[in-house]
């Protein structure tokens, strides 16, 4: 009876559009985000400590950092959309910007969100708003804005989400080492460096394989993304090469958590490469994310909270506003 009403009851498409403003800040996005901070959390914890796999215990420092790095990527999402405008409503995508949330209130809202996100980060941990800050200045300047517009650029459009990623782990290792003493007033180190690889090729591995649902939109915009200029083969057969030196070099640094989680995502890029189905590319993008969200909930529990609720939120709003089963496992044809 809950689920029945919760699905179809007419009340609910009254209230979605009161959701709207959320959702132009594209919170599905924050499952790649959250997790790569987690798993930096989780290396140092891992290089450092006797008891590597629990971080139970609950830290306001960590709240903010968190709430702080999602306000500021937020904002960096709604530049993405508002440069997009015209290139959505051309190809028809979903959209929100000037459609259900004007663009000028779109703009407002990246700014506030901007501003408070920094405030945040500064009055709580000075490192994380530096790191922040130079995400703000890739994804939300660099990669959107002209005369840039990395975005549209086939390797530099993949190298700013790869060095997104690799920053987004390097906030979660300082979360874990800035309360230790034997932690410099930056506090990372060179040993950061060799954990970080795998975890950093598997983020890039699943930002480059994005990038090719999106092809045949892209094309006619004039966007140049990877699989356009170098194929849908190459795109595949880099992918699959990246998430394979990822279990490599996860297994020769002792990672329990990289090494299983990229094992366990293989065989879907596989798939992909010798496939080469839509299908199989979505869920070589999809199942990848669930598999390193699940495996990182044994080191950082409190992430299934904002995880969840994103999820099931997320759900109510796409079926009743667009009649849109997102997110899901689900492929078609599955």
């Amino acid at each position: 009876m809950i689920k029945k009403f919760l699905k179809y009851h007419p009340v609910h498409k009254k209230l979605v559009p009161y959701l709207d403003v959320v959702f132009l800040l594209r919170p599905t996005l924050f499952f790649s985000v959250w997790v790569m901070v987690v798993m930096g959390m989780a290396s140092a914890q891992m290089n450092y400590f006797n008891h590597p796999l629990w971080i139970s215990s609950f830290s306001w420092a960590t709240f903010f950092v968190f709430m702080g790095l999602t306000f500021v990527c937020s904002s960096t999402f709604i530049s993405n959309q508002i440069s997009d405008e015209k290139s959505d409503a051309i190809n028809k995508k979903l959209f929100l910007v000037g459609k259900y949330v004007s663009t000028e209130k779109s703009k407002s809202i990246a700014k506030y969100l901007l501003f408070a996100g920094l405030l945040i980060l500064v009055l709580v941990h000075w490192f994380s708003a530096l790191l922040v800050g130079i995400i703000y200045i890739i994804w939300g300047i660099i990669y959107n804005q002209n005369p840039y517009s990395w975005k549209g650029k086939p390797i530099l459009g993949w190298l700013a989400n790869s060095i997104v990623g690799i920053i987004l782990f390097s906030i979660g290792w300082g979360l874990v080492m800035q309360n230790q003493s034997n932690s410099g007033i930056i506090p990372l180190d060179i040993s950061m460096l060799t954990l970080l690889i795998p975890y950093g090729f598997c983020f890039s591995s699943i930002s480059l394989l994005t990038t090719l649902p999106d092809m045949e939109e892209d094309s006619p915009s004039g966007d140049r993304t990877f699989p356009i200029v170098f194929g849908k083969g190459l795109t595949l057969l880099i992918s699959l090469a990246l998430i394979f030196i990822a279990f490599i070099v996860a297994l020769e640094n002792n990672d329990p958590l990289a090494s299983t989680a990229a094992l366990a995502s293989i065989p879907f890029f596989i798939f992909a490469f010798i496939r080469r189905m839509d299908k199989d590319v979505l869920r070589a993008i999809r199942y990848p994310i669930f598999i390193f969200n699940f495996f990182v909930l044994s080191v950082y529990p409190w992430l299934f909270i904002p995880l969840a609720i994103t999820y099931y939120v997320s759900k109510y709003y796409y079926w009743h506003r667009f009649n849109l089963h997102y997110p899901t496992f689900l492929v078609d044809h599955d």
